[in-house]
């Protein structure tokens, strides 16, 4: 099953915490929430890990420079096998409940 929506990244200006949060948001989702999110030190694991993903190399440097022109990026339309969300340690809701039985 593939679970369509929108990778957002945000970077942190200042303080201690990491860098870069990157959120997967489904559009099946009531709006409520944000289904996962991941946290980053570093721009080259922000990148690693959309690789990681299967986002495509030109939607990758997209966000990349969508990031260096400000403090946050998006991909939409963006579809992840359930398979490459659990790998990512992305496990939505509803994932979460059919994995638990």
């Amino acid at each position: 099953m593939a679970n369509e929506g929108t990778i957002r990244i945000h970077r942190s200006i200042g303080g201690t915490g990491a860098a870069f949060r990157v959120a997967f948001v489904p559009y099946d989702s009531d709006g409520e929430g944000i289904a996962s999110m991941r946290s980053f030190h570093e721009v080259q694991h922000v990148r690693a890990f959309l690789k990681l993903l299967g986002v495509g190399t030109e939607l990758i440097k997209d966000a990349l420079r969508q990031l260096a022109a400000g403090r946050s990026a998006s991909v939409p339309n963006v579809s992840l096998t359930d398979e490459a969300v659990k790998n990512a340690g992305l496990l939505t809701t509803e994932n979460l409940a059919r994995s638990r039985g």
